[in-house]
């Protein structure tokens, strides 16, 4: 399988550190993330190459947004990474059995623990380091006995699942209660 580097520029590079001009070539290669790559490469990334955020409607208004916030330290005191990963779960009770397959973007405490994003507006993870996470795999809801396993993730599953992700993280500040 092909591979694709994300820079911290947010431009997408192949194995030999060239510029790839045309991302949707590539939607199905291996995506590796370059040392240092944060959530904001990611969004440069939607800047770098407009024809991306036609894949995801919520990519547009991302994008539009990301012009407004800070440049640099946008990063919560605690939190050393944000992970994608993909989860395989068994599902057996309720009935009928199932296999769901999804991604998760969570937040790593250094102590390894996960932490739900929700809590902290997208712009203030900009600056937070970004990597890919093992496979995890759920055994009936069985979270304590979870399995890891390295995995690959392609290009367009890294692109759509942290949109989705995003989508859910946060509440814009106009909508939050004030008293």
């Amino acid at each position: 399988m092909d591979e694709v580097i994300l820079g911290i520029d947010g431009t997408l590079l192949d194995h030999h550190g060239e510029r790839i001009e045309d991302p949707l070539g590539v939607l199905g290669a291996r995506v590796v993330l370059a040392q240092g790559v944060s959530l904001r490469s990611f969004l440069r990334l939607l800047i770098a190459y407009p024809v991306l955020q036609r894949l995801s409607d919520f990519a547009p208004d991302l994008a539009e947004r990301y012009a407004s916030w800070p440049e640099a330290d946008c990063r919560p005191a605690g939190l050393e990474r944000l992970e994608f990963s993909r989860v395989v779960e068994l599902i057996g009770h309720p009935g009928p059995p199932r296999l769901d397959i999804y991604h998760v973007l969570r937040g790593v405490l250094p102590g390894g623990e996960d932490v739900e994003l929700k809590s902290w507006q997208v712009e203030m993870l900009l600056d937070v380091p970004l990597a890919l996470g093992l496979l995890r795999h759920v055994v009936f809801g069985d979270r304590v006995e979870e399995f890891r396993f390295e995995t690959v993730c392609t290009l367009f599953e890294f692109f759509e699942g942290v949109l989705w992700q995003l989508a859910f993280h946060g509440t814009p500040r106009e909508c939050a209660l004030r008293r």
